[in-house]
């Protein structure tokens, strides 16, 4: 696996990027040096898809990188439009045909697609692509260490839209650019499977609450309202004084803490229309939101050090991971992450014979499928019910020896 090296020069002044790599994976070493993390970061990409070699020219200058061809290779004459239609050029047409759509959603479409799909597919025909190379290609993205949500994230968000646009006829009634989309039916590719991220029990949750006071009590007051509201990460830290509501005990979703461009901001309003909602609080915490709230001059509920809205990879470096270890080493079975508290609200709440639509309104979705296969998890609560009901059974039918 080719790496990428950050290297300083000028004292510091300076930063350039190194990607290095094994000629065929195993053979002498190679490298390239950039002056910008981007360019370092697409060759990398297309040195991996090449086998751990060195891309050929016409792969350079289609991703901007012509400044690397050797002395006196001339830069190879790009292919008309109509001789290929690759799926490059149809994801592009498509990324620019979305309806209204925020120019964070476009940003993150065109990374993801330029780091994980591009190297492999951005230069094939995509009316050539097959299903063995998609499953290839899937395959390849766990090779090089990604999990299955991940790769499931990059198809479903990107991959299996473009191929099913690509299956339909145009505006004006064109002939269809495939006649079938290569992902349907495709499996994900097996690998280790994750370790359940949910608080099961009472104990458990006593467990994870002890230590995030301990480490941190601000930080803890954040997660204790995550976890009995089921808010997302961008819902609970955007949180403002004016959605808390004490006397019907709730707090309203009006705004979100969102990254565009790689920096946070809060956006006036959630994503979707399925975001705007009332949540219920229980007493103990609607005490502690409304003593905070109470509090003069606070901009959100929840503030950093500074006294602004946390950031979320401060907060995950800083507190995040110390509460999560010391939680484990306190007894708690697994490793938490903070989408994993989430998670534990919908199926407490599902396993409780919360109905459906309060599911799915408490989470935020437009669809109560995606609450229940996603969100919601098997846990351990039947079990002792399940020995009751069957103990109180099988007396009547072992036999008097045997029993």
């Amino acid at each position: 696996m080719a790496t990428i090296e950050k290297r300083p020069y000028q004292g510091g002044k300076e930063i350039r990027w190194r990607v290095k790599w094994r000629t065929g994976g195993s053979g002498p070493w190679d490298g390239r040096q950039f002056d910008r993390n981007g360019d370092a970061k697409r060759f990398k990409a297309l040195v991996e898809a090449n086998g751990h070699t060195m891309p050929p020219p016409e792969q350079l200058v289609e991703h901007g990188l012509s400044y690397l061809l050797p002395a006196g290779v001339a830069a190879p004459a790009p292919e008309s439009a109509e001789e290929k239609l690759t799926f490059r050029a149809y994801a592009e047409q498509w990324v620019g045909q979305l309806v209204k759509p925020h120019p964070e959603t476009v940003r993150k479409y065109r990374e993801r697609m330029e780091k994980h799909v591009f190297p492999r597919l951005g230069d094939r025909p995509i009316a050539e692509i097959t299903r063995r190379e998609m499953r290839e290609w899937q395959q390849g993205l766990r090779d090089a260490g990604l999990s299955a949500k991940t790769i499931a994230n990059i198809r479903g968000e990107s991959v299996v839209p473009i191929f099913k646009a690509a299956c339909r006829p145009g505006e004006d009634e064109e002939p269809a650019v495939r006649t079938y989309n290569p992902m349907d039916g495709l499996p994900l590719p097996e690998g280790p499977r994750a370790e359940r991220d949910i608080l099961e029990s009472p104990d458990e949750a006593r467990l994870f609450l002890e230590a995030a006071y301990q480490v941190d009590p601000e930080a803890a007051d954040l997660l204790l309202c995550k976890l009995a509201t089921g808010l997302r990460w961008g819902e609970v830290s955007a949180l403002p004084p004016r959605a808390v509501h004490v006397a019907r005990s709730t707090v309203s979703i009006v705004q979100v803490l969102r990254k565009v461009n790689r920096r946070w901001v809060v956006e006036p309003k959630p994503k979707t229309k399925q975001g705007y909602r009332e949540v219920p609080l229980p007493a103990s915490v609607m005490r502690m939101v409304a003593e905070r709230v109470a509090k003069p001059g606070r901009e959100f509920v929840f503030v950093a050090p500074r006294g602004n809205h946390w950031r979320y990879e401060d907060f995950y470096t800083d507190r995040w991971v110390k509460i999560r270890d010391l939680a484990r080493e306190k007894g708690l079975p697994r490793r938490m992450t903070m989408h994993g508290l989430r998670h534990s609200l919908l199926t407490l709440l599902a396993t409780e014979g919360v109905d459906l639509a309060a599911l799915r309104t408490m989470a935020g979705h437009a669809s109560v499928t995606t609450t229940m296969n996603v969100y919601v998890h098997a846990t351990r609560r039947h079990h002792e019910p399940v020995r009751r009901i069957v103990g109180g059974f099988l007396p009547n039918a072992i036999p008097a020896s045997e029993a």
